[in-house]
C-alpha cells in the first residue's frame, strides 16, 4: 500500500482555516491564564479584591465548588484543568461570531475570510474529546492498577471484544455533541444570511431584517450554545473522570485511616524517644 496516497501533504494556504481559530483560541487561553498567575502572585491576600481579580476569584471559587461536589474531595486542584478547557470551548465559538479575516493564508482559497467556529472541523472537538479519553483511563489505571483490566471480562471474559468497542463510545459521544451544535449553529447562520440576501435583496426591508434577525442568531447559536457546550462537556468530563475513582465516603475512610496511622508513628516515636530519655537517666 502506498500510504502517499492516501496521506497528502498539505501547503500552508491548503490547511483548514479551523486550525487557525484552535490556536487562536488556546493562545488566548493561555495569555488570561498568564495574566491571572501574574496578578494572583501579586496580590495581597488582605486586601478586598476588585476588578478583574473579583471575577476571577468569584469564577474559580464556583468551579472549585463544582469541582468538590461532582467529584469529590480527591480532585481538589483539579478545577484549573476545567476552566482552561471551558474557557478554550467558549471562545471558539465566540471567535466565529466575532469572524476575526484570515490573513494568515494569501493566497488560499479562504483568504480574509472571516475565521470560523473550529468545533465545525471534526478534528477539533475529536481531540478535546481524547483529552478527556486519555486522563479517565489514565486515573483508571493509576488508582485500579490491576483491576482496572477486570472491566474488559466482566461478566464474563466472552465479553472482551465487545468491551473493547464501547470503551471508545464515550469518545464518539463528547465529539458529535459539539461538532453536531457547532455545525448546525453554523449551518442556521449561514441560511438566515443567504435566505434574507436572496428575498430582500436590494430593498430598505433586508435593511431592516438583517441587523435584527442576525445578531439574535448569533447570541444563540455562537454565545448561548457556546456556554451551554462548556457546561455539558465539563459537566461530563468530571463526571466520567471521578467514576474511575472510588467514592467520596470510601476516600474520606482511606484519609482518615492514613490520618489514624500517622497519629500510631507519631505515638511510637514519642514513646521510643521518652523512654531513651528515662534510659539515660
Amino acid at each position: 500500500m502506498d500510504f502517499n496516497k492516501i496521506i497528502e501533504k498539505l501547503s500552508w494556504n491548503e490547511l483548514p482555516p479551523e486550525l487557525f481559530s484552535s490556536i487562536l483560541a488556546f493562545i488566548i487561553t493561555l495569555i488570561i491564564a498568564i495574566v491571572i498567575y501574574i496578578k494572583s502572585k501579586n496580590y495581597d491576600p488582605l486586601k478586598k479584591p476588585s476588578g478583574f481579580i473579583n471575577i476571577v476569584e468569584s469564577v474559580v471559587s464556583f468551579t472549585d465548588r463544582q469541582v468538590r461536589q461532582i467529584m469529590g474531595p480527591a480532585f481538589d486542584g483539579f478545577g484549573g484543568y476545567i476552566l482552561f478547557v471551558g474557557l478554550y470551548i467558549l471562545l471558539g465559538f465566540i471567535i466565529g461570531w466575532i469572524g476575526i479575516p484570515n490573513f494568515l493564508q494569501p493566497g488560499g482559497a479562504t483568504y480574509l475570510e472571516p475565521l470560523p467556529n473550529p468545533f465545525t472541523n471534526l478534528a477539533f472537538p475529536l481531540s478535546l474529546a481524547l483529552c478527556t479519553f486519555g486522563l479517565t483511563h489514565f486515573n483508571a489505571i493509576k488508582y485500579k492498577k490491576a483491576e482496572y483490566l477486570k472491566r474488559y471480562i466482566e461478566p464474563i471474559p466472552l465479553f472482551l471484544p465487545i468491551n473493547l468497542v464501547t470503551m471508545w463510545s464515550p469518545v464518539l459521544s463528547y465529539t458529535l455533541r459539539i461538532f453536531g451544535n457547532a455545525l448546525a449553529g453554523y449551518c442556521v447562520i449561514t441560511l438566515i444570511y443567504v435566505g434574507l440576501g436572496t428575498i430582500f435583496d436590494g430593498t430598505l426591508n433586508g435593511l431592516m431584517f438583517t441587523p435584527i434577525i442576525s445578531p439574535i442568531a448569533h447570541l444563540y447559536f455562537d454565545v448561548f450554545d457556546g456556554l451551554i457546550q462548556l457546561a455539558v462537556f465539563t459537566i461530563l468530563t468530571m463526571i466520567n473522570i471521578a467514576n474511575e475513582y472510588v467514592s467520596p465516603e470510601e476516600y474520606e475512610r482511606n484519609e482518615e485511616e492514613k490520618r489514624l496511622k500517622k497519629e500510631m508513628k507519631l505515638k511510637k516515636k514519642e514513646a521510643k524517644k521518652l523512654k531513651k530519655e528515662s534510659a539515660y537517666k
